[in-house]
């Protein structure tokens, strides 16, 4: 596959196959997507996989927090409090196009929270995968971890597999940091669900749009 087949066909999946992921088939993914670009360097970034039983565990524990209103303070702020007009349209299509497919209403609140629930089951992906940020970089080093991101995304559809990336679990950091040990120098990013797709699922029919090149490109000369 090309990589720009990889780029075009890459999109957040958000229902798995119950079918297991090789843990050989995670490292690979990761050991080739470490070569990421960073800043001299810097690599500022941890990853931690949660498979089998840690999976379990982890997802039952949060379900049990999201069922219970238990949510944790944010490390950091995951949208911006005040959104222009742009990035609030864009949120409301981005909504409004998932839930479309999904059949849900506006007005169906039990039904929009439990599919926000399956954001803490990894929408039944196998694998699970945790992103922390040294405390150390600032919005730059951000920045190279998120060149980091997009290079598992790529890895994993040229393997065949779909992610979703779920700022979500970023509401659980407290719960996270028990089940991961990670360092008190680290700061939860997001979460990475990881397997191979449910093409039938009607949650993995929605597509976003892009921006014309026109509206976000400028070519001087």
């Amino acid at each position: 596959m090309e990589l720009k087949d990889a780029i075009a066909k890459r999109y957040s999946v958000r229902s798995y196959l119950d079918k297991k992921v090789d843990k050989e088939l995670v490292k690979e993914i990761l050991e080739v997507s470490k070569r990421a670009p960073s800043g001299v360097n810097s690599q500022p970034w941890k990853i931690y996989v949660v498979m089998g039983d840690a999976r379990d565990k982890l997802v039952k524990e949060a379900c049990e927090k999201f069922d219970k209103g238990e949510l944790e303070k944010e490390e950091y702020q995951v949208y911006p409090t005040e959104r222009p007009d742009w990035y609030k349209a864009r949120q409301r299509a981005c909504g409004f196009g998932l839930y479309g497919a999904l059949g849900i209403e506006r007005d169906q609140m039990d039904k929009r929270m439990a599919w926000a629930k399956k954001n803490y089951e990894f929408f039944d992906a196998p694998v699970g995968i945790f992103v922390t940020v040294h405390k150390s970089v600032g919005p730059n080093g951000w920045g190279h971890v998120g060149h980091f991101i997009q290079s598992i995304c790529l890895a994993a559809v040229g393997k065949g597999l779909g992610t979703c990336l779920q700022e979500a679990w970023a509401g659980f950091p407290k719960l996270l940091k028990k089940h991961l040990e990670y360092g008190d120098d680290e700061i939860l990013w997001c979460g990475i669900s990881l397997g191979y797709e449910d093409l039938e699922h009607p949650a993995n029919s929605f597509r976003t749009e892009r921006e014309q090149f026109d509206s976000f490109a400028k070519l001087l000369k």
